[in-house]
């Protein structure tokens, strides 16, 4: 790795990493009734990295504040208000967790902590801060 890469990961609030479970996620702008189905491709304590279908359009930009609900292995959803981060692809995006309740707080890092042991490293670039 380059020394500006690492230096880029190193910026990160919460580190990132890659999980065996693909969490189901619904995700829509703030006001509207468009729910939008999803999958985790990392995840971190601070944000998401999601994978959608490569030819599905969503309406979401650096402007977009969404509403999110991350379904965990009990089939409990977990919601929190995101701001849409960057297109990392073609078939995926970075969102950046910016409210969270204390209840789904805690069962969002119950989420992470039950998978922490599973983990694998993410060496994708920088999104965590913008």
């Amino acid at each position: 790795m380059s020394d500006s890469a690492a230096k880029i990961r190193d910026k990160r609030v919460k580190p990132r990493f890659k999980i065996q479970v693909h969490a189901r996620i619904k995700a829509q702008l703030i006001g509207s009734s468009s729910k939008f189905p999803f999958v985790t491709e990392n995840i971190s304590e601070s944000g998401l990295l999601v994978n959608h279908e490569p030819m599905s359009r969503h309406a979401f930009n650096k402007h977009s504040i969404l509403e999110v609900w991350v379904s965990n292995d009990a089939g409990e959803e977990i919601y929190f208000f995101a701001k849409y981060v960057r297109k990392a692809s073609e078939s995926s995006f970075a969102i950046k967790i910016i409210d969270i309740d204390g209840a789904n707080s805690k069962k969002y890092q119950d989420f992470i902590d039950a998978h922490r042991s599973e983990a694998i490293s993410d060496d994708s670039p920088e999104d965590d801060k913008n």
